[in-house]
Protein backbone atom coordinates (compact mmCIF):
# COMPACT_ATOMS: atom_id res chain seq x y z
CA UNK A 1 0.00 0.00 0.00
CA UNK A 2 1.36 3.58 -0.74
CA UNK A 3 0.89 6.68 1.23
CA UNK A 4 1.17 10.15 0.65
CA UNK A 5 3.12 11.87 3.94
CA UNK A 6 2.34 14.88 5.18
CA UNK A 7 -1.06 15.72 5.79
CA UNK A 8 -1.83 11.96 5.44
CA UNK A 9 0.31 10.43 7.92
CA UNK A 10 1.83 13.12 9.76
CA UNK A 11 1.25 16.88 10.03
CA UNK A 12 3.14 20.16 11.92
CA UNK A 13 2.02 20.69 15.13
CA UNK A 14 4.86 23.34 15.08
CA UNK A 15 6.30 25.50 12.21
CA UNK A 16 7.38 28.74 11.73
CA UNK A 17 5.63 29.84 7.81
CA UNK A 18 6.80 32.00 5.15
CA UNK A 19 3.50 34.06 6.04
CA UNK A 20 4.57 34.76 9.75
CA UNK A 21 8.45 35.53 8.14
CA UNK A 22 7.55 38.02 5.82
CA UNK A 23 4.46 39.50 7.84
CA UNK A 24 6.83 40.31 10.54
CA UNK A 25 9.21 42.56 7.62
CA UNK A 26 5.81 43.92 6.20
CA UNK A 27 4.92 41.80 3.28
CA UNK A 28 1.92 39.65 2.50
CA UNK A 29 1.90 36.89 0.28
CA UNK A 30 -0.72 36.45 -2.57
CA UNK A 31 -1.58 33.18 -3.87
CA UNK A 32 0.36 33.32 -6.99
CA UNK A 33 3.12 33.96 -4.67
CA UNK A 34 2.07 30.95 -2.46
CA UNK A 35 2.01 28.60 -5.17
CA UNK A 36 5.15 30.09 -6.34
CA UNK A 37 6.92 29.50 -2.25
CA UNK A 38 4.72 25.71 -1.77
CA UNK A 39 5.57 24.92 -5.69
CA UNK A 40 2.11 23.51 -5.97
CA UNK A 41 2.41 24.94 -9.99
CA UNK A 42 5.24 21.95 -9.96
CA UNK A 43 2.88 19.06 -9.82
CA UNK A 44 3.48 16.44 -12.37
CA UNK A 45 7.13 17.97 -13.64
CA UNK A 46 10.20 16.19 -14.02
CA UNK A 47 13.03 18.07 -12.37
CA UNK A 48 16.31 15.91 -13.28
CA UNK A 49 19.27 17.96 -12.94
CA UNK A 50 18.10 19.37 -9.54
CA UNK A 51 18.07 15.62 -8.22
CA UNK A 52 21.28 14.74 -8.66
CA UNK A 53 22.32 15.66 -5.32
CA UNK A 54 21.00 16.83 -2.12
CA UNK A 55 23.02 19.84 -2.35
CA UNK A 56 21.79 20.87 -6.20
CA UNK A 57 18.02 20.41 -4.90
CA UNK A 58 18.69 22.64 -1.80
CA UNK A 59 19.76 25.14 -4.48
CA UNK A 60 16.67 24.81 -6.68
CA UNK A 61 14.79 25.09 -2.93
CA UNK A 62 16.36 28.11 -2.51
CA UNK A 63 15.83 29.30 -6.43
CA UNK A 64 12.51 28.67 -6.15
CA UNK A 65 12.44 30.66 -2.40
CA UNK A 66 14.39 33.89 -4.22
CA UNK A 67 12.00 33.83 -6.90
CA UNK A 68 8.90 34.03 -4.44
CA UNK A 69 10.29 37.22 -2.59
CA UNK A 70 11.20 38.68 -5.76
CA UNK A 71 7.14 38.41 -6.37
CA UNK A 72 6.64 39.98 -3.41
CA UNK A 73 8.70 43.05 -4.20
CA UNK A 74 10.89 42.39 -0.70
CA UNK A 75 13.94 43.94 -0.91
CA UNK A 76 17.03 42.69 -1.89
CA UNK A 77 18.68 43.45 1.21
CA UNK A 78 16.19 41.24 2.91
CA UNK A 79 16.75 38.33 0.93
CA UNK A 80 19.32 36.56 3.34
CA UNK A 81 17.62 37.60 6.41
CA UNK A 82 14.58 35.87 5.89
CA UNK A 83 15.75 32.79 3.68
CA UNK A 84 18.20 32.45 7.17
CA UNK A 85 14.02 32.79 9.46
CA UNK A 86 12.52 30.16 7.36
CA UNK A 87 15.73 27.69 7.53
CA UNK A 88 15.62 28.08 11.14
CA UNK A 89 11.81 27.96 11.03
CA UNK A 90 12.28 24.54 9.12
CA UNK A 91 15.09 22.77 11.71
CA UNK A 92 12.78 23.61 14.93
CA UNK A 93 9.59 22.52 13.13
CA UNK A 94 7.59 19.32 15.10
CA UNK A 95 6.12 17.09 12.63
CA UNK A 96 3.67 14.56 14.20
CA UNK A 97 1.93 11.15 13.24
CA UNK A 98 -1.65 11.61 13.44
CA UNK A 99 -3.83 9.71 15.87
CA UNK A 100 -4.62 6.69 14.36
CA UNK A 101 -1.43 6.10 12.14
CA UNK A 102 0.71 4.17 13.95
CA UNK A 103 -2.29 1.39 15.35
CA UNK A 104 -3.48 1.36 11.46
CA UNK A 105 0.05 1.16 9.70
CA UNK A 106 0.85 -1.80 12.09
CA UNK A 107 -2.59 -3.76 11.31
CA UNK A 108 -1.88 -3.73 7.79
CA UNK A 109 1.59 -5.01 8.55
CA UNK A 110 0.00 -8.05 10.42
CA UNK A 111 -1.84 -8.79 7.21
CA UNK A 112 1.43 -8.99 5.28
CA UNK A 113 1.17 -5.14 3.36
CA UNK A 114 3.61 -3.94 2.78
CA UNK A 115 3.50 0.18 3.73
CA UNK A 116 5.54 2.59 1.17
CA UNK A 117 5.62 6.05 1.66
CA UNK A 118 5.40 8.16 -1.56
CA UNK A 119 5.57 11.89 -1.10
CA UNK A 120 6.30 15.65 -2.90
CA UNK A 121 8.55 15.90 0.21
CA UNK A 122 12.11 17.12 -0.31
CA UNK A 123 15.55 15.19 -0.29
CA UNK A 124 14.72 15.23 3.33
CA UNK A 125 11.94 12.73 3.62
CA UNK A 126 13.58 9.86 5.33
CA UNK A 127 14.25 12.97 8.07
CA UNK A 128 10.73 13.92 8.24
CA UNK A 129 9.67 10.45 8.64
CA UNK A 130 12.02 9.98 11.34
CA UNK A 131 10.73 13.31 13.10
CA UNK A 132 7.13 11.57 13.01
CA UNK A 133 7.85 8.85 14.94
CA UNK A 134 7.09 6.58 11.26
CA UNK A 135 10.60 5.26 10.60
CA UNK A 136 9.60 1.81 12.17
CA UNK A 137 5.82 2.21 10.97
CA UNK A 138 7.41 1.87 7.25
CA UNK A 139 8.80 -0.73 5.16
CA UNK A 140 9.87 1.85 2.12
CA UNK A 141 10.77 5.22 1.02
CA UNK A 142 9.96 7.44 -2.15
CA UNK A 143 10.56 10.92 -2.37
CA UNK A 144 10.55 13.46 -5.58
CA UNK A 145 13.32 14.90 -4.74
CA UNK A 146 15.14 11.16 -5.57
CA UNK A 147 12.91 9.90 -8.29
CA UNK A 148 13.53 13.27 -10.04
CA UNK A 149 9.91 13.66 -10.64
CA UNK A 150 6.57 14.56 -8.95
CA UNK A 151 3.12 13.34 -8.32
CA UNK A 152 1.39 12.96 -10.60
CA UNK A 153 3.82 11.38 -12.54
CA UNK A 154 4.31 8.22 -13.69
CA UNK A 155 7.63 7.81 -12.60
CA UNK A 156 7.25 8.49 -8.91
CA UNK A 157 4.17 5.58 -9.14
CA UNK A 158 6.34 3.22 -10.81
CA UNK A 159 9.62 3.64 -8.88
CA UNK A 160 7.14 3.40 -5.32
CA UNK A 161 5.86 0.03 -6.80
CA UNK A 162 8.68 -1.03 -7.41
CA UNK A 163 9.66 -1.29 -3.68
CA UNK A 164 6.31 -2.00 -2.62
CA UNK A 165 7.06 -5.28 -4.79
CA UNK A 166 3.38 -5.47 -6.37
CA UNK A 167 1.45 -4.14 -9.32
CA UNK A 168 -0.71 -1.51 -9.82
CA UNK A 169 -3.79 -3.73 -9.82
CA UNK A 170 -3.17 -5.09 -6.49
CA UNK A 171 -2.22 -1.68 -4.85
CA UNK A 172 -3.74 1.13 -2.95
CA UNK A 173 -3.04 4.93 -2.71
CA UNK A 174 -3.77 6.95 -0.07
CA UNK A 175 -3.85 10.63 0.12
CA UNK A 176 -4.93 14.19 0.92
CA UNK A 177 -4.51 15.75 -2.60
CA UNK A 178 -6.49 15.09 -5.64
CA UNK A 179 -4.59 15.97 -8.43
CA UNK A 180 -1.46 14.09 -7.19
CA UNK A 181 -3.15 11.46 -4.72
CA UNK A 182 -6.32 10.52 -7.08
CA UNK A 183 -5.91 11.45 -10.71
CA UNK A 184 -2.22 10.38 -10.47
CA UNK A 185 -2.81 7.17 -9.45
CA UNK A 186 -5.64 6.69 -10.81
CA UNK A 187 -3.11 7.63 -14.11
CA UNK A 188 -1.23 4.65 -13.34
CA UNK A 189 -4.15 1.58 -12.61
CA UNK A 190 -3.75 2.39 -9.06
CA UNK A 191 -6.73 2.75 -6.78
CA UNK A 192 -6.38 5.58 -4.82
CA UNK A 193 -8.29 6.39 -1.51
CA UNK A 194 -8.85 10.04 -0.95
CA UNK A 195 -8.32 11.63 2.44
CA UNK A 196 -10.92 14.21 3.74
CA UNK A 197 -9.33 14.79 7.15
CA UNK A 198 -11.92 16.94 9.07
CA UNK A 199 -10.45 20.46 9.72
CA UNK A 200 -7.70 19.58 7.18
CA UNK A 201 -6.67 23.12 4.65
CA UNK A 202 -8.62 22.98 1.67
CA UNK A 203 -7.62 20.93 -1.24
CA UNK A 204 -7.31 23.34 -3.98
CA UNK A 205 -6.89 20.68 -6.81
CA UNK A 206 -10.47 18.53 -6.01
CA UNK A 207 -13.47 19.17 -7.97
CA UNK A 208 -16.56 19.69 -6.41
CA UNK A 209 -17.77 16.89 -7.53
CA UNK A 210 -15.63 13.66 -6.20
CA UNK A 211 -17.51 11.04 -8.65
CA UNK A 212 -17.30 7.56 -7.49
CA UNK A 213 -14.08 8.27 -5.60
CA UNK A 214 -13.41 5.79 -2.53
CA UNK A 215 -13.18 9.04 0.29
CA UNK A 216 -11.82 8.34 4.58
CA UNK A 217 -12.22 10.64 7.36
CA UNK A 218 -8.74 8.79 8.31
CA UNK A 219 -6.73 5.87 8.04
CA UNK A 220 -8.91 3.55 10.07
CA UNK A 221 -11.13 2.54 6.82
CA UNK A 222 -8.35 0.84 5.41
CA UNK A 223 -8.27 -2.49 6.81
CA UNK A 224 -11.62 -3.00 5.33
CA UNK A 225 -10.48 -2.08 1.83
CA UNK A 226 -7.72 -5.11 1.66
CA UNK A 227 -8.89 -8.67 1.02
Amino acid sequence: MLFDFYGTLARATRWVSADEVLTEHGYTLTDAQRVIYFADGLDGVEHDEHSQSRDHYLAWQRERTLTMLAASDVHPGEYDVIIDKLQVGAANRQLEGYDEVPAVLATLRERGVRIVVCSNWDWDLREAVDESGLTDAVDAQVSSAWVGARKPHPRIFAAALAEAGTNAAETLFVGDTWGPDVEGPLAAGIRPVYLRRDGHWPDVTAPVDLGAATVAADLRVLPSLIT
